[in-house]
């Protein structure tokens, strides 16, 4: 259950009320492998499996065909899963994780050498983009009720495919990654939607996924921006009411009329 009531006290314009308030619910999920941790994260109790799917393809563990299993155990807050025979992690893959500082627990890498693949030529055109999000804000039904939650949808430019909502922004993005993942469906031929801040993280996390484009309704930071130029991704911003900034490689954007100075 996403949601619980609580009497609160309200106090608006000098006037105190008592009511029954909404707010979203909390798990302390372990992600666990061969029964040892692999991390820990604090999340929203719905679509365990699409977060620790999403969770270890972002992070750069698995390829497509890797899980074998997902088992959630809800009173213990753990979720394991099992690999096909032929998955290349094993014992030494786990010394190889570099812990990354995010929120209520922790983000893991895995440091890859090799180079990346080359994007697929994805473009969306720009009156889209607001047409996206409107219907991405519009998903977003948990947040209305409790403004406590990021959202995060996969888009393949002209319809959502799949929307997810979680109190963390990380784990909302690898929910969505990890339903496609986990229906099989490719992804580097998809649009990233995002409620939250597009950080480094958010960066790395969906260039593991080789998805071109990422579009927020708010801020990315610099260094996204960085590592997004670095790995040949468009980054789009404050995406709200039809109105937009391109941070770099702009020309996966199509627009109808000219650029003006």
């Amino acid at each position: 259950m996403m949601i619980s009531k609580l009497e609160i006290m309200k106090y608006r314009n000098g006037v105190r009320q008592t009511l029954v308030d909404d707010l979203v619910t909390e798990l302390k999920l372990t992600i666990a492998y061969q029964k040892r941790e692999l991390t820990t994260v604090l999340c929203s109790p719905s679509d365990i499996d699409d977060l620790a799917a999403g969770y270890l393809y972002t992070s750069g563990l698995l390829s497509k065909t890797d899980i074998a299993s997902i088992q959630f155990d809800r009173e213990k807050g753990v979720v394991q899963f099992d690999l096909t025979d032929d998955a290349p992690i094993k014992e030494m893959i786990l010394s190889k994780l570099e812990p990354v500082g995010c929120g209520g627990g922790k983000m893991v890498f895995f440091k890859n050498d090799k180079k990346r693949s080359e994007l697929p030529e994805v473009t969306v055109n720009a009156e889209r983009i607001g047409i996206l999000m409107n219907e991405f804000n519009s998903e977003s039904a948990i947040f209305k009720t409790t403004g406590g939650v990021h959202s995060a949808a996969i888009s393949d430019g002209n319809s959502i495919l799949v929307f997810r909502e979680d109190i963390g922004r990380h784990n909302a993005v690898d929910k969505v990654v990890g339903n496609m993942y986990l229906l099989r469906q490719p992804v580097n031929d998809k649009i990233l939607l995002t409620s939250g801040r597009i950080s480094s993280e958010i960066v790395m996390k969906i260039a593991n996924c080789d998805i071109s484009v990422i579009i927020s309704r708010s801020a990315p930071t610099l260094r996204a921006v960085e590592l997004a130029v670095e790995n040949g991704m468009t980054l789009i911003g404050f995406a709200r009411g039809g109105n937009f900034n391109i941070y770099c490689n702009p020309q996966r954007v199509v627009f109808e009329k000219k650029l003006t100075d």
